[in-house]
């Protein structure tokens, strides 16, 4: 029996009286038969998709998660040597964690996105051919979204100019641990934390470079440290991956 053949014989069947949840639809609706038989056969066929995209949505999950567990840390600084990373104590766990060579981690603790531009010399003699770039977390509650937009974007044509062939990458603010982090001020929450990555995106379509969003990167809350800010090392392997498969 071939497929549209059949599809229409359980459409035909099923039309007197479908059950899905507590929906029902019955005999004895004002449909007419024809109508409702086309109609039951579009709804067959929306279901078979949605099941197909779920399953599919699941093997892709569970490809990645295989992929992230897979993925080499001892082999990041390696496959990020001509990567330099740019930032504040988050990025700066890349070397304090001995996670990538030390001269391409351009990061501090406490820093700015208006201190960034004391890097530039060390980007120019450095020669990256890609650079991360990931600041926000110290500038929510130090600047005003739009403040923090045209101080990155000084920062992007400064970048340029003293190395006209990179790459640029901006990393979108990464999402805090709100009943933790909100403790120590109000401001770094994670409404906060999106519009300031709406600013990063801005900035990038601004100045031509590429956005990275953040959406899936902390994939659980026991990545946080105590602070519900900084990260522990196993948060580090999910975003190498990540850049390793968008940079």
């Amino acid at each position: 029996m071939k497929k549209s053949k059949a599809l229409t014989m359980t459409a035909i069947l099923i039309s007197g009286s479908i059950m899905m949840g507590s929906k029902i639809f019955a005999a004895n609706s004002p449909i007419k038969i024809k109508e409702n038989t086309e109609w039951t056969i579009n709804f067959l066929k929306r279901q078979q998709k949605q099941n197909l995209d779920d399953v599919e949505a699941e093997i892709n999950k569970v490809n990645k998660d295989t992929a992230i567990t897979n993925f080499n840390m001892d082999s990041a600084k390696g496959r990020f040597e001509d990567v330099v990373f740019l930032g504040d104590s988050i990025t700066e766990y890349l070397k304090e964690g001995n996670i990538l060579d030390e001269a391409s981690v351009l990061a501090m603790k406490g820093e700015h996105i208006n201190q960034a531009s004391k890097h530039l010399k060390e980007i120019k003699n450095l020669k990256p051919k890609q650079i991360v770039i990931l600041y926000g977390a110290n500038d929510i509650n130090a600047y005003s979204p739009e403040k923090y937009k045209e101080e990155y974007i000084k920062l992007v044509k400064s970048i340029k100019k003293v190395d006209p062939g990179v790459k640029i990458y901006l990393q979108a603010p990464l999402p805090v641990n709100e009943i933790v982090a909100s403790k120590k001020d109000m401001r770094i929450n994670n409404d906060n934390i999106k519009m300031f990555s709406d600013k990063v995106k801005e900035v990038a379509s601004v100045t031509g470079v590429n956005f990275l969003s953040s959406d899936g990167l902390v994939t659980s809350s026991d990545l946080y440290e105590q602070d519900g800010i900084h990260f522990k090392y196993a948060f580090y392997k999910n975003w190498l991956f990540f850049l390793s498969e968008n940079i």
